[in-house]
């Protein structure tokens, strides 16, 4: 396991649990448990242990994905490890694929995305505010070092953003997702999947409707919740609080326009969503 080195960044936890990301450099570092030094964490190995100023102890880690999301400067709310653990795992993302995601917003997803992709394939983002996109830029080069060389941000509107490219997945976070699903679909190519991310059920409804109408089959539409466990010597039980409904996902296939459209009832109409 390598050692600690200048520059980079350590996760500090205290024996409860408390967290700070910080980089390593030679300087002082305070917090309510107390002051430690920087520069001392250099050479030392991720699980060792630093004393503070006050005699509480630090122990270090390199911080995961999870740790870095949840302390990123954001100006949206960010998706859910539970969710975006979901998202990668439904759309089946492997080293090499090609993926369009539009909806930026922090860079959450999108750091999840090429963290799966290993350095190879391609990410287009699309975002329509600008400051969204340079704040999500921002996040994305401070994790990995450096702008990773597979991902592209375009500013723009995907309901107009034209793409002459066909890729292998596509992600959408919009508050109407349903608006973009005309144009998306001919940048999918058959047999690819998209997933979506709504938190109300009424996005769901109106996105599956669009879906169905516009070359996407085998559509589903799923909720996550985590509920954690106490766990000690006297007891096991359920926690007070829980992560329950956070936003429900959405995953659906390309297939031939023929096989997508929503099929009519004997008046006319649009059928139902459900295949009962």
């Amino acid at each position: 396991m390598s050692k600690f080195e200048s520059g980079e960044w350590v996760m500090l936890t205290s024996q409860k649990g408390k967290r700070w990301l910080v980089r390593i450099e030679d300087q002082p570092y305070s917090s309510h448990i107390g002051g430690i030094q920087l520069g001392d964490i250099v050479g030392k190995e991720e699980g060792d242990w630093l004393i503070t100023s006050t005699g509480a102890k630090l122990m270090l880690f390199r911080p995961s994905l999870q740790d870095y999301i949840f302390s990123m400067k954001r100006r949206t709310q960010i998706i859910y490890p539970k969710d975006l653990s979901a998202m990668i795992f439904y759309g089946d993302i492997y080293p090499g694929c090609s993926i369009i995601e539009t909806g930026l917003g922090s860079g959450a997803l999108s750091l999840a995305l090429l963290r799966a992709m290993c350095g190879r394939g391609r990410l287009i983002s699309i975002e329509k505010r600008p400051e969204f996109a340079l704040g999500a830029k921002e996040n994305i080069d401070r994790f990995f070092g450096a702008p990773p060389s597979n991902h592209e941000i375009i500013v723009g509107d995907i309901e107009q953003v034209c793409l002459t490219c066909e890729v292998d997945r596509i992600y959408v976070d919009l508050p109407e997702p349903w608006r973009a699903v005309r144009n998306l679909s001919s940048m999918l190519r058959m047999g690819g999947l998209l997933v979506s991310l709504s938190p109300n059920v009424g996005q769901v409804q109106l996105m599956t409707r669009e879906l169905k109408s516009n070359g996407f089959g085998d559509v589903e539409n799923f909720e996550l919740m985590r509920r954690d466990w106490k766990i000690d010597q006297l007891r096991a039980r359920p926690v007070d609080r829980m992560v329950a409904h956070t936003a429900f996902i959405t995953v659906a296939k390309r297939v031939s326009s023929s096989r997508g459209e929503e099929p009519e009832n004997g008046n006319g109409e649009a059928g139902d969503f459900t295949d009962e």
